[in-house]
């Protein structure tokens, strides 16, 4: 790997400037620390999440540190694709330490297809770590796992991408999302209040119907 590529791949506390990135991807990467997920249902009629998968798997070479592993001993991986009208919007990549899934993040395991920030969000036990930004090559091991469900995705030179460290008692959990080229021009929304509400705990696919009821959160 040239030193270049290194740089562009690495995770720092802002996203550099990129031609690549347009002024409205920017926002979607960099604005609003609240929940992603919520934001994909305003900006679309149809939201769903398609899980890839949810195995146990050694974590990758800048991953386990953040975990707060001492090895790459495997974590329970979870990957899904976050889609927008039909479009792969965001590729999500989910690492946890699996002493500590089943008694600090017990809701894993029955997740399915519904959106990680359904329960995150609305937990007053949950914190997060401020976010890091990565522009990742294609070289980089998240591309090279996106390439295998997207492979149109392949020539694309650059992804912007970022993550943070989730914490709920002892239990730590890092959440990577790399956003794809849906987003360069899909609008990104302003802070979106209160919409997990709405979408916790439903099936799969969340429509604009959806978004729109106002049924209190079972």
């Amino acid at each position: 790997m040239s030193a270049q590529s290194a740089r562009r791949c690495g995770w720092s506390s802002h996203l550099p400037f990129d031609a690549a990135i347009t002024p409205n991807l920017r926002r979607w990467v960099t604005g609003d620390d609240g929940s992603l997920t919520a934001r994909l249902v305003s900006a679309s009629e149809r939201f769903r999440v398609a899980r890839l998968l949810q195995r146990p798997l050694r974590p990758l070479a800048d991953e386990w540190q953040a975990l707060g592993q001492g090895d790459r001993t495997p974590a329970l991986t979870r990957e899904v694709l976050l889609i927008c009208d039909d479009i792969p919007a965001v590729f999500a990549h989910t690492v946890v330490r699996q002493r500590h899934a089943r008694r600090d993040w017990p809701f894993l395991r029955g997740l399915g297809e519904r959106p990680l920030g359904g329960r995150l969000f609305v937990d007053p036990a949950v914190e997060r770590d401020p976010f890091q930004f990565a522009r990742l090559l294609p070289h980089h091991p998240l591309r090279q796992a996106l390439r295998r469900v997207l492979p149109v995705m392949a020539p694309v030179p650059m992804l912007p991408a970022r993550r943070s460290v989730f914490r709920r008692g002892d239990g730590v959990m890092l959440v990577t999302e790399v956003f794809l080229p849906d987003l360069l021009t899909r609008p990104s929304p302003a802070t979106v209040v209160g919409a997990l509400a709405h979408i916790k705990d439903r099936g799969p696919v969340f429509t604009h119907a959806t978004k729109m009821n106002q049924e209190p959160m079972p």
